[in-house]
């Protein structure tokens, strides 16, 4: 039997897996690399102190707003009997359950290992060799290494303050208090997504990825939105996007975390990363052409 299951430590250098599984005469092969995911909600932090590492250890812990890039892999029964040794399951890590996304921001249902709650410390500073492992890891899947210096500062990591929004929560529209009336509101700044986008009727549906009969150049319009602490902002968002969370049944959208660009801007300019939500029940709507609500609404 095979399983999915999320790395984002040092198990994500192969070498140092394999390595300590010529040492200890445990199976390496049955960990075979999928693809990138990412774990919404949640950060990453060295919570623990290792002998064997010198140092603090990576943990997972949940965190409104945050996401944490890391690499989804198959896993025979065999290799998972291999994980649990390398990561002392269940007297010092714990193997739970957890839902990530892909690329597109479909779940899935996975495992991975996160320091028994018990144990943990607010933080341990982490050795430069093992910091060194994981950076390998994450270099060699092409996975952002900046929530890894975060960790290893003990500064909170994955933060993601933005939002992009397309339809009713822009700036002027019916849903626009639920950020509008903010101590200090940002300034909405015009943004693109890559995407498709349906007519629902009274609102839009953002669509990733993009299905077959559109572009894959097709791109959806609308609004970043940064706040200086987004948690709040995200509850009420969430709530008026009939989103109840993360499996959750009866969502109509789902919040992921989508790459942005300021319209102003050329391709070649820093990409932004934004919670946005997608439409997931969207077959039967018709696609906006152009991907902007408001001139769709204006030439209806």
């Amino acid at each position: 039997m095979k399983r999915p299951y999320f790395a984002y430590g040092s198990n994500l250098e192969l070498h140092d897996w394999s390595a300590y599984c010529r040492r200890h005469g445990l199976r390496a092969d049955g960990l075979q690399p999928l693809h990138p995911a990412v774990a919404p909600d949640h950060t990453l932090a060295f919570t623990r102190y290792s002998q064997k590492r010198e140092g603090g250890v990576l943990d997972i812990l949940p965190r409104r707003g945050a996401a944490v890039p890391g690499l989804l892999f198959s896993v025979c029964d065999a290799t998972l009997a291999a994980l649990d040794h390398k990561e002392g399951a269940p007297r010092v890590y714990e193997r739970v359950p957890i839902t990530v996304l892909d690329e597109h921001g479909a779940e899935i249902e996975a495992f991975t290992y996160r320091v028994r709650p018990q144990d943990r410390v607010p933080f341990v500073a982490p050795h430069a060799d093992y910091r060194a492992v994981c950076a390998a890891g994450r270099a060699a899947f092409g996975i952002d290494a900046s929530i890894l210096d975060d960790a290893a500062a003990g500064r909170p990591s994955g933060d993601i303050h933005t939002a992009f929004v397309y339809g009713t929560l822009m700036r002027g529209e019916r849903g626009d208090h639920h950020w509008s009336h903010e101590t200090r509101p940002p300034e909405p700044r015009p943004a693109r997504v890559t995407g498709l986008l349906k007519d629902c009727g009274p609102y839009p549906g953002m669509v990733r990825p993009v299905p077959q009969e559109g572009s894959k150049d097709a791109q959806v319009r609308g609004e970043l939105l940064a706040f200086a602490d987004i948690t709040s902002v995200l509850d009420a968002f969430d709530g008026y996007e009939d989103f109840g969370g993360y499996g959750a049944p009866g969502n109509v959208y789902r919040r992921v975390p989508v790459t942005a660009r300021e319209e102003a801007a050329s391709e070649a300019d820093t990409a932004i990363t934004a919670w946005a939500y997608i439409l997931l029940d969207h077959d039967h709507f018709p696609i906006i052409a152009g991907g902007c609500w408001r001139s769709h609404r204006r030439a209806g």
